[in-house]
């Protein structure tokens, strides 16, 4: 990707997609505030939707948390999905942003058949596997008798969202890397609309409880993937959905694969972490249970600024290492920083102050509420410091050095962690204290990694020359 932008540099166009204001230099924090906006936007209304989710799960019964536990349970393997549509995602995107530099738009068809035929494999094997070893797989994620009956509706009526879903990201890709990230925005905005609207006629009107959910995100995934096909032609790079093995590129396959690999794997990983905090969690008390999925929802709110300022520096490092700006990379992330830590800080302030207002909404049951305060208490301030350890790996992504993304996100959701939760849960007994305790240790150790690992100013440097000499 970086030898790409050299060329452009060295034939210039009129049109020039990469000619962005400040990029590389100027103002820092206008920069990164005007490139996150669009994605903050977009990715707000996948939030959105998420807590509408939860919200009309928890008035399904309102004296129980057994509903929004057993739902819980089977969200890490909707992460997983999502993972593996991202990752399809950035490697359709960042390919064809480079065949557009090079105006090599020929290749563009041969980037849409590759992808969709990488979702279809990826859909027909995950569909027959998801169905075929669906109890063992709800069981072995901690599904008790309680609860296991509302983890199965959920999860047989979300099965054929798989293909819509990685169909998306496929779609998003392609947009992504023409630029055109206002039509990613507005088919977000579509979804969300619709999934809100069809949440309470879905649960209460054809009354199918834990079903409707999946249901109303099953129609609205595929109104969002209608919506980026009638947009292809917005493209203007003459896209059309047809097969045809004319267009059969292995090296296409393997560069989209490539590239978002890394991507894929770090998601994996955050859904591998949050599987075994459930399944301790749910050990100690499915109440706790319940106030974990809560809470998860609206910190994934609060973390949402953080995730577009993550994206933005994506690209400004990117450019900046093309050109040999090690330092103004280097401030790019400390800025960066600075900002997400910033915002999350003060919204995760807010949320312990409002904490005994906000999930009464949700359930009442008073114990649900009882955990979901005390978690807030507890481990809300550890949310700013993930800033330090998730925008390195954003770094790292950029410059082409994944395996230290993967390396933090281990540390933050696995090596450090996991052990930790289950030496003080359960091997001193501490219980749902030493849960909320070891679960904050990765993130605090792998932000003192991170700030370390950026401070390797001849590394940086010596990998800047041998990117910049690949051919």
């Amino acid at each position: 990707m970086v030898s790409d932008k050299v060329q452009l540099e060295e034939h210039p166009s009129g049109d020039d997609i990469y000619n962005i204001p400040n990029m590389f230099d100027g103002s820092l924090y206008g920069l990164i505030i005007r490139l996150s906006l669009p994605i903050f936007i977009s990715l707000l209304t996948q939030v959105t939707y998420g807590i509408a989710d939860i919200y009309w799960l928890s008035h399904i019964d309102v004296g129980r948390g057994d509903i929004i536990a057993g739902v819980g349970l089977v969200l890490p393997i909707g992460m997983v999905l999502f993972a593996i549509a991202n990752g399809i995602q950035i490697g359709m995107g960042s390919l064809l942003s480079r065949s557009i530099g090079r105006k090599h738009l020929e290749k563009s068809q041969q980037i849409l058949f590759a992808g969709i035929t990488i979702v279809i494999f990826f859909s027909v094997i995950i569909y027959l596997l998801g169905y075929l070893y669906a109890e063992p797989l709800l069981h072995g994620l901690g599904a008790s008798e309680d609860i296991f009956v509302y983890s199965a509706d959920f999860y047989y009526y979300s099965l054929p969202t798989v293909f819509s879903i990685l169909l998306g990201g496929a779609m998003m890709g392609l947009f992504q890397g023409a630029g055109k990230t206002m039509v990613i925005m507005k088919a977000s905005l579509l979804a969300a609309v619709i999934n809100i609207i069809l949440d309470p006629i879905m649960i209460f009107i054809f009354n199918f409880g834990a079903k409707g959910v999946a249901l109303a995100s099953f129609i609205s995934q595929i109104a969002f993937v209608i919506y980026f096909i009638f947009s292809l032609s917005s493209l203007r790079i003459g896209l059309k959905l047809k097969f045809s093995l004319h267009y059969l590129s292995l090296p296409v396959y393997k560069q989209i694969l490539s590239v978002g690999l890394a991507q894929m794997l770090m998601q994996v990983i955050i859904s591998v972490g949050i599987i075994i905090y459930n399944f301790f969690i749910v050990r100690l008390d499915v109440n706790a249970m319940a106030a974990f999925t809560l809470t998860g929802r609206i910190d994934y709110f609060i973390m949402t600024p953080m995730f577009a300022i993550a994206a933005a520096l994506l690209t400004i490092v990117g450019q900046n290492w093309g050109r040999g700006n090690i330092e103004r990379t280097l401030k790019a992330y400390k800025v960066s920083v600075v900002l997400a830590f910033s915002i999350v800080l003060i919204l995760s302030i807010i949320h312990i102050v409002l904490a005994s207002w906000i999930y009464p909404l949700f359930t009442q049951s008073t114990k649900t509420c009882d955990y979901a305060i005390l978690q807030i208490k507890i481990m809300e301030l550890a949310l700013p410091f993930i800033a330090i350890s998730l925008l390195a790996s954003e770094y790292f992504q950029a410059i082409g050095e994944s395996m230290y993304s993967v390396l933090l996100t281990l540390t933050r959701h696995v090596f450090i962690s996991v052990p930790t939760v289950y030496l003080l849960a359960f091997v001193f007994k501490i219980g749902i204290m030493g849960f909320y305790l070891g679960a904050m240790s990765g993130t605090f150790i792998s932000a003192i990694l991170a700030w370390w690992l950026l401070r390797m100013s001849p590394r940086l440097v010596a990998w800047n020359k041998k990117s910049r000499n690949e051919k």
